[in-house]
């Protein structure tokens, strides 16, 4: 019976698409089609090999940030967001300098294209031009599409959990992640206290120069991406690729990654990818994190510098399951700490000489004024 759900889930895909290019040719018919947009994903890579990331979509008219007010508002533009049409099978330019390809979209609009960057591509961020060729490229507006480049200058990679590690969502309760998702906008929740000092200390190394790259990954859908990107810009966290999760059907399924199982696929094809550089991860322990990033460090031996859980309150019944996992993750050469706040983490990174001894003062201010912000908004 098992051999029996590939074969099902690709019927259903093919079905799903040729509904969706009825769909849109008979609403071009009737002149209520809206146009296509491509939306551009941050992606990543070496000196040698790069991914760019982007979507195609039908255009939904999400109003901005600015011009959201109410709660009305800010359900509607969530509903947008979730209720895309993804363009299959949609072609797309991709120039870089002098480089130039051609890629093709998914069963749910996604493209992704590994490419070797022009010669001399120094660390840093780059800007990747996309076109759309077809379908319906009139009226399309050419993207840029930001890639991050990590060269020799950098000394370490970080990768982060984002949900009740970067933001407080409320994971473990259905209903509070419910609000975080749906019904909040991102200028109204706030990052936990820290975190945009300490992630801008982890980035600028023990050097204060090393531009080290960090990566967010999330159980969240993509059709978030925008939501999440424009949280990381208004607190001033220091950006990189966003590492989501199709909630969409595909071939493999729907919704496939199985629980938090996706962020494994993730880290390892970032690890795999910038195999010159070692890492330190950072998630919480109100999820499966631990877990995962103990498979991490099993599979990598070698590259993992550190673990770092933040603990979050209410779940003392995970602490045995930490000192276990501690234990194995110790054992395969890296070591795992449990955290209460950012400047506890601060402190053992400048010990470690990750980051510089300075910015730890600095994470303490940034803890305290977030803390306080914290405070009015509860009490508001």
């Amino acid at each position: 019976m098992s051999d029996l759900y590939p074969l099902l889930f690709r019927i259903a895909v093919k079905a799903d698409a040729h509904y969706d290019e009825l769909s849109r040719r008979v609403r071009k018919g009737l002149g209520i089609a809206p146009p296509l947009r491509i939306l551009p994903y941050r992606g990543y890579g070496t000196p040698e090999r790069v991914v760019i990331k982007a979507r195609v979509l039908e255009e939904r008219k999400v109003k901005p940030s600015r011009q959201r007010h109410t709660l009305l508002s800010s359900a509607v533009a969530s509903y947008k967001r979730y209720m895309t049409r993804e363009i299959s099978s949609a072609h797309v330019a991709v120039r870089w300098g002098d480089k130039h390809w051609e890629g093709t979209t998914d069963e749910e609009g996604f493209l992704e294209l590994w490419v070797p960057p022009p010669s001399g591509v120094r660390s840093g961020w780059h800007m990747v031009e996309l076109e759309l060729l077809s379908p319906d490229p009139d009226g399309v507006s050419r993207v840029s599409a930001p890639v991050r480049v990590a060269g020799a200058s950098a000394e370490l990679g970080v990768i982060s959990d984002i949900d009740d590690t970067v933001i407080a969502t409320g994971v473990t309760d259905v209903l509070k992640r419910a609000w975080a998702l749906f019904l909040t906008e991102h200028r109204v929740r706030l990052p936990f206290p820290g975190v945009d000092a300490f992630y801008a200390a982890l980035q600028a190394g023990a050097s204060g120069t090393a531009d080290n790259p960090i990566f967010y990954v999330s159980s969240s859908p993509w059709n978030l991406y925008e939501h999440l990107d424009e949280f990381l810009a208004t607190h001033r966290i220091p950006i990189g690729p966003l590492l989501l999760r199709d909630w969409g059907l595909s071939r493999h399924g729907f919704a496939p990654g199985g629980g938090h199982g996706h962020k494994l696929d993730k880290i390892r094809g970032v690890l795999e990818t910038l195999s010159h550089l070692p890492f330190v991860l950072i998630g919480d322990s109100g999820q499966e994190d631990a877990e995962h990033y103990r498979t991490i460090v099993r599979e990598f031996p070698g590259r993992i510098r550190c673990v770092y859980i933040r603990n979050v309150p209410g779940r003392s019944s995970r602490a045995m399951e930490m000192a276990t996992i501690a234990e194995d993750i110790r054992a395969g050469g890296s070591e795992l700490v449990v955290v209460d706040d950012t400047v506890a983490a601060a402190r053992h990174a400048a010990r470690a000489g990750w980051i510089r001894w300075e910015e730890v003062p600095e994470v303490e201010a940034h803890r305290r004024e977030d803390a306080a912000r914290g405070a009015l908004g509860e009490r508001g």
